[in-house]
């Protein structure tokens, strides 16, 4: 996985000597998305958790298993499969409720089915 994000020689130098990396520089090769300063880590954190809590548990695993098992495969498969998930989330209750709470303004209340 490390030489899919950082290129073949990156991987191998890191592996082999142990080096460690700052913040800055897996910054830099795609390791980590985001850089905050020490003392804001965990509400950077819980930030970002909260936003993603806000979706369909439905939607996002059905996204995060699309993006993980269609990388790396050929386009064609890739996007066979981000649909196959697309069809499983359309069809969920969490989707009807979303939709609902969106037409009533109001937040909606998940299940995760």
């Amino acid at each position: 996985m490390l030489a899919r994000k950082v290129g073949l020689g990156r991987a191998k130098e890191m592996i082999f000597t142990g080096r460690r990396i700052s913040g800055e520089e897996g910054f830099e090769m795609g390791l980590v998305t985001r850089l905050v300063e020490r003392e804001a880590l965990r509400s950077t954190t819980m930030e970002l958790a909260g936003e993603i809590c806000k979706a369909s548990p439905v939607a996002v695993r059905e996204a995060k298993a699309a993006i993980d098992r269609g990388f790396g495969m050929p386009l064609a498969d890739a996007l066979e499969l981000e649909d196959l998930a697309w069809r499983r989330d359309v069809a969920s209750e969490d989707r009807r409720e979303g939709v609902a709470a969106f037409n009533e303004k109001r937040d909606p209340k998940w299940q995760g089915r």
